[in-house]
This record gives structure tokens, C-alpha cells and sequence, in this order.
């Protein structure tokens, strides 16, 4: 089976605010939207 492209990650992190510096601005990655999983406590 080959992998064609990926659709999505997910990662959970304590805190959205320091997370998303590290992501954006130290790997220049894009975030397209947050999502709270209340059932899973993400």
C-alpha cells in the first residue's frame, strides 16, 4: 500500500497557546483550526 498524501494530524498538548508557537513559528507549519474533544478530555 502506498501513501498518496496525508489527510490530517492530530496532536494533543496541555497548553494551545505555547504549542502552537512551537509549530508555527519554530517549523513554520500552517494550523487550520482547533479542535476540543471533550469525551477523549482533548
Amino acid at each position: 500500500m502506498k501513501t498518496l498524501k496525508i489527510d490530517h494530524i492530530g496532536i494533543a498538548v496541555k497548553s494551545i497557546e505555547e504549542a502552537s508557537k512551537i509549530y508555527t513559528e519554530l517549523l513554520g507549519l500552517e494550523m487550520h483550526g482547533i479542535e476540543e474533544v471533550k469525551e477523549q478530555k482533548v
